[in-house]
């Protein structure tokens, strides 16, 4: 319906597509929205997994003991954070390889790679003894 706003996505949906600049910056900001989701996922499940298992100390329920009903409920929320993590590794996957297949193009708009930080020098001064 016209004025109405459209609705967006959890990851910002189609303004990513508009530039390489917004492409680049939904790339980096998708990996860390998974990561950081992965990470919580992971912590939840290890606490629901301690919390559980005291429950019932060491009564039988249905033939299972209560560290092993605990691993049924918390182990596919820990699945969902190994889900997760590889979400993200795709997401830095389709990022290098927008660098690498589109670089022509990137360079002839003056981008740049992000070059690494830490790099070994040589030279004398300063290290050993």
């Amino acid at each position: 319906m016209a004025g109405m706003p459209q609705e967006r996505g959890i990851f910002t949906g189609a303004d990513a597509l508009t530039d390489n600049v917004a492409l680049v910056e939904w790339f980096n900001s998708t990996r860390r929205i998974l990561h950081a989701a992965a990470l919580e996922l992971g912590v939840t499940a290890s606490e629901l997994d301690a919390r559980l298992r005291v429950i019932g100390g060491g009564i039988m329920v249905g033939g299972l003991t209560g560290r092993a009903r605990a691993r049924q409920v918390a182990r596919p929320i820990t699945h969902a954070s190994e889900a997760l993590v590889t979400a993200s590794q795709y997401i830095v996957t389709a990022s290098t390889r927008f660098e690498a297949v589109y670089m022509p193009e990137l360079e002839a708009v003056g981008y740049k790679p992000r070059r690494d930080g830490f790099r070994f020098t040589t030279g004398g001064g300063g290290g050993g003894r």
